[in-house]
């Protein structure tokens, strides 16, 4: 077995320093371009994917979710205190925040209004919760759980206020006997924060307790992050054991984000789908380069069969060629990929630079040529902030992805080499030597 080894390796070698010395050997270079290509930009696309889909993922996890979320039917922030005290010996717990939520539409000045959801924390909520303060950029005033309204900054912008300024909350109650009313709570901001994340960034809000009293009643909660966030959804059940509460009162964070996260999953799918077609194209070429390799070299295949050569030792021989040209393109493409991922906006940068010269090239040409020529807009961006709400796009490039995107790119490789010596098993050295 060793030596039959041996033996394909060594035709293998020969034959790719023949071709390589031959003309034959561009379209390898081709093809392995071609397989460096559909890795590097599938490695980049999913990279930035994962940078937004995890920073709305973290965002979502750490400000609103939690990884469970326990709900009491009542007795208020207290209640809820009593809950999250109960859980101090659970293990893999990493913070447990007694919180209620209000519903309201925030009133600014010009008669502007806005729906807002307003989470009541207690005055140490930083303090029981690190990821709190770290998921979120302070931009100016308190922290969250301080006295007043800690607002996001595009709520600040819409409604027109900044810290110190007054805003007021519309709130409608319903009761069985008096019905529905509606009344207006006064409230002074006293911090502007922003996650990145529009939809909390203009609907989401904190304030104290005071405050919340003041706006009513809401469910008590009590959010737990843990150590892993997969381990929630075993973790709920005994959690609500834990705090006296029914298993109903324990959602994870998989089944509250449900379609959220499936809609994340599923267009990272298709996006790898499309992406990969990449693929599929270069070993359509690999396939019709490797298929003439093996009419070029009927005679040597011949001799071989002659000499004892088996039909599959020779279909491994050009399998090998394939897997090395698809190995050389799938390295070097996965660097390239990682490269471009780890500095996705000083590249995006480089080609804006590149696009706001070639904009202005034909007015320096009138310039020069001494006609009146307008100013040109040189503030193009790729991802304006104008249209996009992003300072800065997100990468994070993950090793199992990028390791299976080459693997993919090596194998896609391989598998045209192997259909393309499908041929081999019917050469006849008899019928080949003969010239038949």
């Amino acid at each position: 077995m060793r030596s039959r080894r041996a033996w394909i390796g060594f035709v293998a070698v020969r034959w790719f320093r023949a071709r390589r010395s031959g003309g034959g050997f561009a379209a390898t270079l081709l093809a392995a371009a071609g397989i460096a290509t559909g890795c590097a930009a599938l490695v980049v696309v999913l990279s930035v994917m994962n940078g937004f889909q995890l920073g709305f993922i973290e965002s979502i996890l750490e400000l609103d979710s939690h990884h469970v979320r326990l709900e009491l039917e009542s007795g208020g922030i207290g209640a809820a205190s009593r809950a999250a005290a109960a859980l101090g010996n659970y293990p893999g717990i990493r913070s447990a925040l007694p919180f209620s939520e209000r519903e309201a539409v925030a009133l600014g000045p010009g008669s502007r209004s806005y729906p807002l959801r307003v989470k009541v924390l207690p005055p140490d909520a930083v303090a029981l919760d690190r990821a709190l303060s770290e998921g979120i950029e302070l931009l100016s005033g308190a922290p969250p759980g301080s006295p007043g309204l800690a607002v996001g900054a595009e709520l600040s912008r819409l409604l027109g206020v900044w810290v110190g300024d007054e805003v007021e909350l519309l709130v409608v109650d319903a009761d069985v006997e008096e019905g529905v009313s509606a009344r207006t709570v006064k409230a002074v901001v006293s911090g502007v924060f922003r996650s990145g994340y529009y939809e909390f960034d203009a609907g989401l809000a904190f304030c104290d307790e005071a405050l919340g009293d003041a706006l009513g009643e809401g469910k008590p909660l009590v959010g737990i992050k843990l150590e892993d966030r997969f381990d929630a959804p075993a973790a709920a059940a005994e959690l609500a054991g834990l705090a006296l509460l029914d298993r109903s009162a324990a959602v994870d964070w998989s089944v509250y984000n449900r379609s959220f996260f499936g809609a994340l999953r599923l267009e990272k799918a298709v996006m790898m789908l499309l992406v990969g077609l990449i693929f599929l194209v270069v070993g359509v070429s690999i396939f019709h380069a490797m298929r003439r390799a093996v009419f070029e070299r009927m005679e040597d295949i011949a001799v071989l069969k002659a000499l004892g050569g088996e039909s599959g030792d020779l279909r491994t021989v050009f399998t090998l060629e394939g897997l090395a040209t698809g190995l050389a393109g799938a390295i070097a493409g996965a660097a390239l990929g990682l490269a471009i991922a780890a500095n996705v906006n000083e590249a995006l940068g480089l080609v804006e630079v590149a696009v706001r010269a070639v904009r202005a090239l034909p007015g320096a040409v009138e310039r020069l040529l001494g006609a009146a020529v307008p100013a040109v807009d040189s503030s193009f961006k790729i991802f304006s902030p104008t249209s996009f709400y992003l300072v800065d796009v997100p990468s994070r490039p993950l090793l199992p992805e990028t390791l299976f995107v080459a693997a993919m790119g090596a194998a896609s490789a391989a598998a045209a080499a192997w259909l393309a010596a499908a041929r081999v098993p019917r050469f006849k050295p008899s019928e080949v030597l003969r010239d038949e």
